[in-house]
């Protein structure tokens, strides 16, 4: 009888234990659209009433959950949509019906889409740019892209190339991160004038953060990341036209067709042309405004998708790029070398060939895991003269990025790692007298050469931990291998606290380094007169090809909050955030040791960055976005700190955006810009002497577009409407060729007032 009875007490405690067993539950959240039909919603929140572990649904809305038998009601959050609570009686399949916090009862609430968006999921601020946004101004290219938004200023170089360069954080836009779907794609030799590469017809979206990025994305990262989204192959539009006309004899034409001929397989041709036709000389010194010359991009796309968890994706683009710049009698046909009686021009012959694609494949019953591999090449060739000052370069990279991403136990707890081997093999040539290498003499003649071929292989790891959608925690680090250097290493963290729905504290710290491109990112020295001249780190140059020096470093740090508000039952956003960057390793180009000379050497140096930002709608399709922004940087300039010049510390936004029933749409952009400090004239002739500081102005544009039905806009706008133009923007134009030449000192608009309009056709 006792043996019975423990026979039966063990086979009781076995059905108990084998009824706490853990099972798994699937189940898909879905939405329902107006006309009754369903669409998978990702990202969902699923977790169990009382318990700490959560899962997330998949891209197709698809989720499963450990289930025991005493766990009776799930719930279910989404951004945007009401929570649900579900009993939860057996394991069957569950489908999930969440409904839009913005229906209410019987009613219809139709969600206007902004321009440009805060996302509030992701760990890093990021600023989404769609199409809408980028529709409010006149965007011929990428560098032209940014005019209505206040994180980033857009100035021309010099007042000769045409070259345009963005800032962020109050740094130069070689240390902004820009890539091209998530690959590297503005860079190297590129830097200078790359971001006029990419048309701005082409661009679907830009997603747009501040401070260092993932280690996914590689090293570079200081200031910020700029990724460029491009228009798909597999989009609903078949074919998108946009031609455009600007005063100065500026026209442009763009096409982007689309081709699926099955499910599997779509492909996209994308054309652009530009030419610049009309020697325009506004502000009378003798120099053209702008270059003259033409563009010819091409891209072909392709996206193959066999539904079996594979995924190719892969583009070419062949560019050829023309400009004739300087005084307005300069022909470039009878152009001789080294000929100080002919009138100063600048020519520019650029080709280039880039190409990039991803392999992907997600594993068919674990969603959570994929693997991925993204790679690029470019091949470059750069034939620019600058006056007698001849610059050649040639460039290949080659970049491969290999990442794997899945769970630890469940999707709070995620990772991706991976490798990744980044060359760039540079070669470049400029005149000699233009250079001069106090730490070892270089070679004798005509040309001086530098070459490198740098080739750097790391790896990465990033973990992030996920507590429902209150609270996100990313570290991550990178250990790079460089041929010349040894290991660099990239430590980044990234934290994001939202307490409610409306409010989001987002904070970030890592490091980021890269090699100093120092010829091709400063044509405003070879625009002047000026010798550059090099204090290397090392008196070994051969050993450290990359001009002497190695690489730049910086730290950077930052704290930001978002916060939605509703005002007369209108919605708003109001951000704020502060970034602190500090370089322990800065290659400085200093023109104020002597009005003669650019003096090159490693440094230290700092910036402070403060934004805040209003957007609100007082009512229905009227936009406000209000914005001002402080910047203290300052370089050690040989052992003294000092503000750093051509950057204003005060800048003031304002952007109105208004769209009427009838589909007239009206955009106002103001700018208000600070004094500059500029480079010192201490040692300059008193003839040719400058100010110390640029005056405060403000450059308005507008903007007229009418849309006729849903695919075709006529736009019609005015840049600098009040005709601000810098006053003596060339120094001794009147000899070009003289030691007190300068062209580079560049702080406001050369062209002044300019009127353009164009015609956007979707088919």
């Amino acid at each position: 009888m006792q043996r019975f009875l423990l026979g039966f007490l063990g086979f009781f405690c076995c059905q108990v234990i084998k009824a706490q067993e853990t099972t798994l539950l699937q189940g898909i959240v879905v939405e329902t659209s107006t006309k009754g039909a369903f669409s998978p919603i990702s990202g969902a929140v699923i977790f169990w009433k009382g318990a700490t572990v959560s899962v997330n649904s998949d891209s197709n809305g698809v989720f499963k959950i450990p289930m025991k038998t005493l766990q009776k009601y799930l719930i279910v959050l989404a951004t945007g949509y009401k929570s649900d609570t579900i009993l939860v009686n057996d394991t069957n399949r569950l489908k999930v019906l969440l409904v839009s916090k913005s229906q209410l009862q019987e009613a219809l609430v139709t969600y206007e889409r902004k321009s440009s968006e805060i996302s509030f999921i992701d760990p890093w601020k990021t600023t989404i740019m769609n199409e809408k946004e980028l529709f409010k101004a006149a965007c011929c290219n990428l560098s032209e892209s940014f005019e209505t938004n206040p994180s980033v200023d857009v100035a021309f170089t010099d007042a000769l190339t045409g070259a345009k360069q963005i800032q962020m954080l109050g740094l130069a836009g070689q240390y902004t991160q820009v890539s091209l779907e998530q690959i590297p794609g503005v860079r190297s030799i590129a830097s200078n004038a790359g971001l006029a590469y990419i048309p701005g017809a082409w661009i679907n979206s830009i997603q747009m953060s501040k401070g260092v990025g993932s280690v996914v994305n590689g090293f570079e990262s200081i200031a910020g990341l700029i990724n460029v989204e491009l228009h798909e192959p597999d989009v609903k539009d078949k074919a998108l036209f946009n031609v455009y006309a600007g005063e100065g004899g500026r026209y442009e034409a763009n096409a982007v067709f689309a081709h699926k001929p099955n499910p599997f397989f779509a492909q996209s041709f994308l054309l652009h042309a530009n030419t610049t036709t009309l020697r325009m000389d506004r502000n009378e010194d003798g120099f053209m405004d702008n270059p003259i010359g033409r563009q010819y991009n091409l891209m072909y796309r392709f996206k193959l998708d066999p539904k079996n968890g594979w995924i190719f994706q892969g583009a070419l683009q062949g560019l050829q790029d023309n400009r004739t710049g300087g005084e307005l009698n300069f022909d470039k046909d009878k152009f001789k070398n080294n000929d100080t009686s002919l009138p100063y021009g600048i020519q520019s012959q650029v080709t280039r060939l880039y190409g990039f694609g991803k392999v992907g494949y997600v594993f068919p019953a674990k969603k959570y895991k994929s693997i991925g591999l993204q790679y690029n090449f470019v091949h470059q060739n750069n034939e620019q003269m600058f006056g007698i000052t001849q610059y050649l370069a040639n460039m290949n990279s080659n970049y491969l990025n290999l990442i794997y991403q899945s769970i630890i136990a469940n999707s709070n707890h995620k990772y991706r790692t991976g490798l990744t081997f980044q060359q760039d093999k540079v070669h470049e040539k400029i005149s000699a007298f233009r250079i001069m290498n106090t730490g070892n003499s270089f070679l004798d003649g005509s040309l001086q050469h530098f070459q490198r071929n740098e080739m750097v292989s790391g790896a990465f790891f990033e973990y992030t931990y996920t507590h429902l959608t209150k609270f996100t925690f990313v570290s991550g680090i990178r250990a790079d291998y460089h041929n010349y250097f040894g290991w660099l290493l990239s430590p980044r963290i990234h934290i994001r606290f939202a307490p409610n729905d409306n409010f989001v504290l987002r904070a970030s710290a890592g490091r980021g380094w890269r090699t100093a491109n120092l010829l091709a990112e400063n044509s405003n020295v070879w625009v002047s007169n000026r010798v550059m001249r090099i204090w290397p780190q090392t008196t070994q140059f051969n050993n450290w090809p990359t001009y002497g020096f190695k690489p730049e470093s910086a730290w950077n740090m930052g704290l930001n909050l978002t916060y939605d508000f509703k005002l007369n039952y209108r919605k708003g956003t109001l951000s704020a955030d502060y970034y602190y960057s500090f370089f322990d390793n800065r290659v400085l180009v200093d023109r104020d040791y002597q009005a003669s000379n650019a003096e090159v050497y490693a440094t230290q140096s700092y910036s402070n960055s403060i934004q805040v930002q209003l957007d609100y709608s007082p009512f229905r399709r009227f936009d406000i976005r209000m914005a001002y922004r402080y910047y203290q940087v300052e370089a050690r300039y040989w052992s003294n700190w000092q503000q750093e010049v051509l950057i204003a510390p005060h800048r003031g936004f304002i952007n109105l955006a208004y769209q009427t029933k009838s589909k007239w749409g009206f955009d106002l952009t103001g700018n208000l810009t600070g004094p500059k400090r500029l480079p010192s004239a201490a040692t300059a002739s008193e003839m040719h002497a400058w100010n110390d500081y640029s005056p405060v102005f403000s450059i308005i544009n507008v903007q007229l577009t009418k849309s006729f039905k849903k695919n075709l806009d006529v736009y019609i706008g005015c840049e600098n409407i009040f005709n601000y133009k810098q006053a003596n923007a060339i120094i001794d134009g009147m000899q070009p060729y003289g030691q007190h030449f300068d062209a580079g000192l560049i702080w406001g608009p050369v062209f002044g007032r300019m009127i353009y309009g164009g015609i956007r056709w979707r088919l």
